[in-house]
């Protein structure tokens, strides 16, 4: 299988900020149902950080996000932030994302159909 083409299949189980930012790094399936796990890419270093002395410093909390069901199992995204330490300041600085719509664990996608398909049809008023 190409890169491309493994780009484009997890583009149907992924929202393209996800893929764009992230890396896939495992794969997990269980009665619970399937997991992907994403950790941010290296070289994404926050803009604050330019022209400091830094260093990786972990992962920030996860993210779990529902998306859409595969093979009949519920599917996860576990996305784990980088943190970056600043040697000079003694803080540390993350990116944000805009995963998720506020109040909501789902991808933008599954949210958006979930609204579109859960509003009451004029036939049934």
């Amino acid at each position: 299988m190409t890169l491309e083409l493994a780009k484009s299949l997890l583009g149907l189980l992924a929202p393209e900020v996800v893929i764009n930012n992230f890396k896939l790094v495992s794969i997990s399936e269980n009665t619970g149902g399937i997991t992907l796990r994403f950790e941010e890419l290296t070289d994404l270093v926050p803009t604050v950080l330019q022209g400091r002395v830094f260093k990786e410093n972990g992962f920030m909390n996860k993210i779990e996000l529902h998306t859409f069901p595969q093979k009949g199992k519920s599917c996860y995204l576990q996305i784990f932030r980088r943190r970056w330490f600043d040697n000079q300041s003694g803080k540390s600085y993350c990116n944000n994302y805009d995963l998720h719509k506020k109040g909501i664990k789902a991808t933008d996608e599954l949210g958006a159909f979930l609204k579109k398909n859960n509003r009451p049809r004029a036939d049934t008023i």
